[in-house]
């Protein structure tokens, strides 16, 4: 007995000392944490007042410089940033971006080492090429609001099929200078609309919802109201919760709407082109070290022939690369020189740019096979087509000082949301100072 009473003393003894010995430990770790903290952020010296201050969260000064706390709205959501600047208020020293939600492996990349370095140490305000010190450039929305509409009915119809086989096509009626009709429709590739088969129960989304053929009413009816596209947000899937009861992608809509109504305004842009062979390439390489390239062809004032290359920094280019299993982005998906044929064929066939709809990547549905980023392509053939027409497009002007960054690519919303964000904490710092 006695034994045992002297093995359970120093059994509890035991378990004693190992729990000091485990709080000692914690307190010298969090105490090591504690410090390392401390040392490596900077020490604050004053807090500014942000109150009125749009966008500015938070903003205080350092014995470095400043810190300004931003939230800017993004493709997917809010990104909020720290902004460090120098002493001056001048310089941008470093940037974080500490909360966002835009597109995984896209939009997300403003968060990359990439993007953000190339802020360290520049001149404020930053700006993104062709870009305008606000950042904001005038949506297709904006631009149709206010205008005025020719009477008439107006018809626009998708180029291609969606992955389900529909077809999406539209007609409006303008009426006394008003929308008194919207008609939206999806074709099968058997000719049964969607309308119809949605009241017959042979499209069914939910068992409880609207069909099909009553959110697309309900949406048109949206227009007539409202008389323009601006009321209509969408999110990165092309939902939106301006129109009850509507849950289906509204994407194809809005864009075909858009074409009627830009058409009913007289701002669809029709060219003049004048023969010859025009070509167009970026100024420098891509993240991959290919330069783009496009070369149009215009005989009897309508083009014949587009070739979009992109030639590496050996001189390789791209269309043979991909020939021969050098440069492979799907194992059975059309090759990039496939994809580069189509987009020239494309616009071959329609004569213009308008049909070629892009998202936020830069990918398009509009041609079959597709699944590039175009935006190089877009911007080059356009600019062959502006030179073959004699139009002259005025970029926005650079700001007299600053210093000009790089977008991510295929990410443009997120980017200017980032480089908007930055200039507008500086704008704050210097208006605070």
């Amino acid at each position: 007995m006695k034994n045992k009473n002297v093995r359970g003393i120093l059994a509890l003894a035991l378990v004693t000392a190992l729990s000091f010995g485990v709080i000692a430990g914690s307190k010298a770790l969090s105490k090591n944490e504690n410090t390392t903290a401390s040392t490596t952020e900077e020490k604050v010296l004053e807090e500014l007042d942000v109150s009125g201050a749009e966008n500015i969260e938070k903003a205080v000064k350092t014995e470095n410089g400043y810190v300004v706390t931003v939230k800017k709205k993004g493709y997917g959501g809010d990104i909020v940033m720290n902004v460090s600047f120098d002493a001056d208020g001048k310089k941008v020293t470093k940037v974080e971006v500490t909360e966002q939600s835009e597109t995984p492996n896209v939009g997300s990349r403003i968060t990359e080492p990439e993007f953000l370095s190339q802020f360290e140490g520049v001149e404020a305000p930053v700006y993104l090429p062709g870009m305008s010190l606000g950042g904001e450039e005038e949506s297709s929305a904006d631009e149709l609001e206010g205008a005025e509409l020719q009477d008439g009915t107006y018809e626009a119809k998708a180029d291609s099929a969606d992955s389900s086989g529909f077809t999406d096509q539209m007609t409006m009626t303008v009426k006394d200078g008003k929308i008194t009709e919207v008609v939206w429709e999806a074709v099968g590739e058997d000719g049964k609309k969607k309308s119809v088969m949605s009241e017959e129960g042979e499209y069914v989304m939910t068992e409880d919802g609207l069909t099909w053929k009553e959110q697309a009413e309900a949406l048109a009816a949206a227009v007539i109201e409202n008389q323009n596209l601006s009321f209509l947000n969408m999110d990165e899937q092309g939902k939106t919760d301006a129109v009850n009861g509507v849950s289906i992608s509204v994407g194809g809509f809005a864009s075909l709407a858009e074409e009627c109504m830009k058409e009913a305004a007289g701002l669809t842009e029709k060219l003049e082109l004048k023969d010859g062979t025009y070509e167009a390439k970026t100024e420098g390489p891509d993240s991959s070290g290919f330069t783009d390239q496009v070369n149009i062809t215009v005989k009897d004032g309508k083009i014949t022939e587009v070739v979009w290359e992109a030639v590496g920094e050996d001189g390789k280019k791209k269309s043979v690369m991909s020939e021969e299993g050098e440069y492979v982005m799907t194992e059975d998906g059309p090759t990039w020189k496939e994809q580069a044929e189509a987009l020239a064929a494309a616009l071959v066939e329609h004569q213009n740019l308008e049909f070629l709809t892009m998202d936020e990547q830069g990918k398009t549905d509009a041609v079959a096979g597709v699944s590039v980023s175009v935006n190089g392509f877009v911007k080059l053939a356009q600019q062959c087509l502006d030179e073959s027409a004699g139009v002259e497009r005025e970029e926005a002007p650079a700001p007299q000082n600053g210093t000009q960054v790089d977008a991510v690519s295929g990410a443009t919303v997120s980017s200017t949301a980032a480089v908007t964000g930055i200039n507008e904490a500086y704008e704050f710092l210097n208006s605070a100072k």
